[in-house]
């Protein structure tokens, strides 16, 4: 289980609110920075993307979003491979460049 509760970065598209997932792996530093990034510039809301730290994650759901996976970034919880969690009901708008959305990680 997730060890802190905090906040998360997670595409729009892969926000599955209330789901549990599992920590697949932990992204190296420098693709973090990339999927981070515009067109290898910094957008406005992350002036440091190597200030986050990047997972893969896997939904541990039946159903249609079974096996989905996707990337979570968080500067404030610490996560591990093999660890689980899942996202609250909220969601907010972080970077619409990058279709981010700010979640609670539980």
């Amino acid at each position: 289980m997730v060890q802190d509760d905090g906040r998360g970065l997670v595409f729009s598209y892969d926000f599955h609110p209330g789901q549990d997932f599992d920590v697949v792996a932990q992204l190296e530093a420098s693709t973090t920075v990339n999927v981070l990034q515009l067109e290898d510039e910094t957008v406005p809301e992350i002036s440091q993307p190597d200030d986050y730290t990047g997972h893969v994650i896997r939904y541990d759901t039946d159903g249609e979003n079974a096996g989905v996976t996707t990337f979570l970034f968080s500067q404030d919880v610490s996560l591990s491979s093999d660890d689980s969690g899942s996202f609250g009901e909220d969601a907010t708008m972080f970077s619409s460049q990058l279709n981010l959305l700010s979640v609670d990680i539980e």
